[in-house]
């Protein structure tokens, strides 16, 4: 987070700034500006606990470059699909029940998709989408046709939200498998991506496959690579092949310096949750699981991973994992009826569900921050229930106080009275002040239109949620309502902070890309965006990992082209021209061949001219923009 201060804290007392600037200082390192809900970590839980008990990762992956932009190469691709099958699911029920496909009816499909494409729209991604779901040995072609049926209906056949698909299931591997070949574009115009937080994810389609083949007797699970101790990341596509030549496994890449790191810390607390979960198992008399989940403690507390088996059953008819489960639904549905209610009530209705979850914070309800449900409230912040005179809220109700408040928020987008509601309530615990400080933080990004991936544009909106939260607690502060604006307390607020801080989110949680396998583009392109100038490689074991990664995404030509410094190829990995840019600087830098040419300095040269561009742009914005106040 940005520490510096805009012309609007001038006259204001340095300290100040800071107390509130420590506060919110890791709010976004620390996973609240992307805050997730109870829900999502009871659901996880509950993965975790099949994990234990030996069953198989669901796998559910798209396929890299797998779209199709033309009506030839679709009906190339279901060729391929369709002529190998076993079963065949058509969302128009057309060729349901038919095991392959003739030239005749690919060339039908291949028109039906084609014949609601927009010819004057070229997806980068191509119009259609080709994914990729995948079970156990041994599991029944009959099972995965049932299951993936079931699966285009829950996510593709909804009313207000039907695509076109066409599901060919093969059985030539050991591992069957279903290829989902979907038209992006649905007849209400919904274009279809997979994405973090939105309806069409990677959770949520692994989760489902968990549910669905629970129905016909297939066990999965949907945890993360993480969660089953597994340090390393998958291998390389290039890698997958080489290997099949050679006659070998495969070799997956071993993560080094501080993403390793960070992934043996993040072991050791799954390995914490899971003794947690053993314990609860104990008090709930689930003998089985209990002994599953210490297992499995141990396991990762040792280094070593969780392995699909099958071999740990269940007899018990109320399990652990159907208590998560309903835990899991249950927070769901009152995280839904929060949204909806108003802000009186939703901020008393949030300071009750934080109180719930604190009573069983060893069950990390809310993730890895789930020890601050019971730490205090920071003792110089607006909402901070320790901060905050009870003897003197009426005072919010005045006229000119209601008007300071209003003035502060006034173009941010965050609602004055949801402000007023949460002082009156107070957040009485760290959690519940950093929920209420991230949903300030997210509003002024939405308002200004800001990227949260991006550092610049978190730094910008870090700034601005420190700018109100300052100008807040002078207000409230003068009007007796705040015992401290956070001029005295700056110091140990920031020591304190420094102390309690944590490791940064996996790169799982924090990832840009599509899939854990992308972590080496994501890191370096982090690093470009935190300081384009230095070479992003350590070693040239690092640069190696980088080019490798990028150059299993393009083809001969691509690469060559990116060569030459056009960092256009790389149009699927970053829709921002200035990432591209970074992109193609590091590639460029990976190799001592291309390092120092011609190419490497005219990227340079754009990249700086471009920064330059945006830092006036952005300097403009801060001094114009609606509800912006100076001196």
């Amino acid at each position: 987070m940005s520490g510096a201060m805009s012309v609007r804290t001038l006259g204001r007392s340095p300290s100040s700034a800071s107390a509130v600037a420590a506060v919110t200082g890791t709010l976004f390192e620390e996973g609240w500006g992307r805050t997730r809900g109870a829900g999502y970590y009871a659901r996880r839980q509950q993965q975790m606990t099949r994990a234990a008990k030996g069953h198989f990762p669901a796998i559910f992956k798209p396929v890299r470059n797998g779209g199709c932009r033309t009506r030839s190469a679709l009906i190339a691709q279901l060729t391929y699909l369709t002529t190998k099958s076993t079963h065949i699911i058509d969302s128009r029920s057309v060729y349901d029940g038919k095991s392959e496909l003739n030239a005749d009816q690919i060339a039908k499909v291949a028109d039906r998709f084609s014949g609601a494409w927009n010819e004057r729209f070229s997806p980068k991604l191509g119009h259609t989408t080709h994914m990729i779901m995948a079970f156990p040995i041994g599991t029944k072609g009959e099972d995965v046709r049932t299951i993936v049926s079931r699966m285009g209906e829950r996510f593709f056949s909804q009313e207000g939200r039907q695509f076109d698909y066409l599901i060919a299931v093969h059985e030539d591997r050991a591992h069957p498998h279903a290829h989902i070949v979907l038209n992006r574009r649905s007849p209400d115009g919904e274009f279809f991506y997979l994405k973090r937080d939105h309806h069409f994810n990677y959770d949520a389609f692994r989760e489902a496959m968990v549910e669905e083949a629970e129905k016909v007797g297939v066990r999965l699970e949907a945890t993360r690579r993480i969660d089953r101790g597994v340090h390393s990341y998958k291998p390389t596509v290039r890698e997958v092949y080489h290997a099949k030549d050679e006659g070998r496994a495969p070799v997956e890449r071993q993560r080094t310096g501080g993403d390793a790191e960070r992934a043996r810390d993040e072991i050791g607390l799954v390995a914490w949750l899971y003794r947690s979960l053993s314990n609860e198992a104990t008090h709930e008399n689930r003998t089985h699981v209990s002994e599953a989940l210490g297992r499995a403690a141990e396991l990762l507390s040792g280094g070593q991973t969780l392995k699909p088996d099958g071999a740990i059953t269940m007899s018990e008819t109320h399990s652990l994992e159907e208590l998560s489960s309903r835990f899991a639904d249950q927070a769901t549905r009152a995280e839904t009826m929060a949204e909806a209610m108003e802000p009186a009530k939703r901020a008393a209705f949030e300071r009750e569900l934080s109180d719930i979850y604190a009573g069983i914070a060893h069950m990390q309800p809310i993730g890895p921050q789930s020890h601050r449900l019971n730490e205090v409230p920071s003792d110089v912040g607006v909402y901070s229930d320790t901060n905050i005179e009870r003897d003197a809220l009426a005072r919010l109700s005045e006229v000119d106080v209601r008007e300071r408040v209003e003035t502060a928020l006034e173009g941010t987008g965050i609602d004055p009275d949801r402000v007023i509601a949460r002082i009156e309530t107070g957040a009485n615990s760290a959690a519940l002040e950093r929920q209420w400080l991230a949903d300030d933080f997210r509003s002024i990004a939405r308002t200004d239109r800001l990227d949260l991936e991006r550092n610049d544009h978190r730094d910008i909106a870090a700034e601005r949620l420190n700018d109100l939260h300052v100008e807040l607690g002078d207000a409230l502060q003068s009007a007796g309502i705040l015992r401290n604006d956070g001029a005295s307390e700056a110091a140990a607020v920031t020591d304190a902070n420094l102390v309690a801080g944590e490791p940064a989110s996996s790169s799982e949680e924090a990832r840009t890309y599509a899939d854990e396998s992308d972590a080496v583009l994501r890191d370096t392109h982090e690093a470009m965006r935190v300081n384009s100038a230095l070479d992003p490689f350590d070693n040239e074991a690092d640069g190696a990992r980088f080019r490798e990664a990028i150059e299993e995404r393009l083809d001969e030509e691509q690469i060559a082209t990116l060569k030459q410094g056009d960092g256009t190829v790389l149009a699927d990995l970053a829709d921002d021209r200035l990432d591209r840019l970074y992109l193609a600087k590091a590639y460029l830098q990976s190799d001592a061949a291309t390092a120092n040419g011609g190419a490497a300095q005219d990227v340079m040269r754009e990249i700086a001219e471009t920064e330059v561009d945006r830092a006036r742009e952005r300097h403009g914005e801060t001094h114009n923009e609606p509800g912006t106040r100076h001196g």
